[in-house]
């Protein structure tokens, strides 16, 4: 089994490493398999050299500036923070495993599966933590808004020949056109490859179904069926495609026809000095939402603002900025937050 010391864990942990010490840090991770009682496999000096790294690590994070920490923890206390340290360096190598061994995506799996293995560093996992719709922008200026809990998972700069990501959970994607360099999502075993489009993917890890529903351009999707044979289908707007995890079978058909518009649809709509809550009936009534105040004197406040053909993220964004409020959502119900208006 390779030796590594904590200052190098830590360095790894910061992507601080040499390539060498990044080998090293990774054939470690790798020989821990079947070992747990790694940590008390270390002679008295690691076990030791471990504590101090760790004391003077949570001392400078506290900031001590008087009375410095008794620098004796509880060895039972240091062998749980390895064990964490362990847990991130799994995630860690997890991710990459999964942006790294993705198959391939219909013509272009010979460029995918030969794609050479990137280092952590290059690649950039993002999760959306927070209690509402985040935009988050990809090296190619490509937009998606994700729902709370929604992941992706990208390299820092995209190859010249293709734009591959992984996804899981329901974003809404607005992808910049480029023929030459096609733009490939990986959710589960469904691939989707797009060459300039808007469009909403609905994949949660734990649900049993996912569904592509097309805004405007064309999609590709595609999935292996139980036999491991390939399905495709393409979309047009307002067409979608559904795939049962289970059963592994992969549909299209129209989007049903709704009075109301999901909340990645562009509406048009104008408010002059109108109150916040008439502006939340008319979102009701375009959007298939229920608006709710935390604070129901910000219901007064008045607005003017005029949407031209923007969904209901940026909508909200918007609003929320003018009026230095907050929100989130949580199915379709909607809840503003903020202080009352003067």
């Amino acid at each position: 089994m390779p030796k590594i010391s904590p200052h190098l864990l830590d360095k790894y942990l910061r992507n601080e490493c040499t390539e060498q010490e990044n080998e090293l840090v990774e054939a470690w991770y790798a020989s821990l398999s079947g070992q747990p009682d790694y940590l008390d496999s270390l002679p008295k000096p690691a076990q030791h050299q471990l504590q101090d790294e760790t004391f003077r690590h949570i001392q400078h994070e506290l900031q001590a500036d008087e009375k410095p920490l008794h620098s004796t923890l509880p060895w039972g206390w240091i062998i749980g923070l390895a064990a964490s340290v362990a847990l991130v360096l799994g995630l860690y190598f997890s991710t990459r495993y999964v942006a790294n061994e993705n198959r391939s995506l219909t013509e272009a799996a010979p460029a995918v599966a030969q794609q050479p293995r990137k280092k952590p560093a290059d690649l950039i996992h993002f999760v959306n933590q927070k209690p509402r719709l985040v935009k988050h922008q990809l090296p190619d200026n490509s937009t998606v808004w994700m729902h709370s809990g929604a992941a992706i998972t990208y390299p820092s700069k995209f190859d010249r020949d293709k734009r591959l990501v992984t996804f899981s959970g329901e974003g809404f994607f607005d992808v910049k056109k480029n023929p030459a360099q096609p733009f490939f999502i990986q959710s589960g075993e469904m691939r989707i490859k797009v060459l300039g489009t808007s469009f909403n993917v609905k994949a949660p890890a734990s649900h049993a179904v996912f569904r592509i529903s097309v805004v405007t351009g064309r999609v590709q999707v595609s999935a292996p069926d139980q036999q491991q044979n390939e399905q495709q289908v393409i979309l047009k707007p307002q067409q979608q495609a559904t795939f049962e995890t289970a059963s592994r079978r992969l549909t299209s058909s129209p989007i049903p026809v709704q009075y109301k518009k999901q909340i990645y649809e562009p509406v048009t709509v104008v408010f002059e000095n109108t109150p916040l809550d008439e502006v939340a009936r008319q979102l009701e009534k375009r959007f298939d939402i229920q608006v709710r105040f935390s604070n129901p004197k910000i219901a007064t406040c008045l607005v003017n603002a005029d949407f031209e053909q923007q969904p209901l993220p940026l909508i909200m964004e918007m609003l929320c900025t003018a009026l230095e409020a907050t929100y989130t959502l949580s199915g379709n119900v909607l809840t503003l937050d903020g202080l009352p208006c003067d």
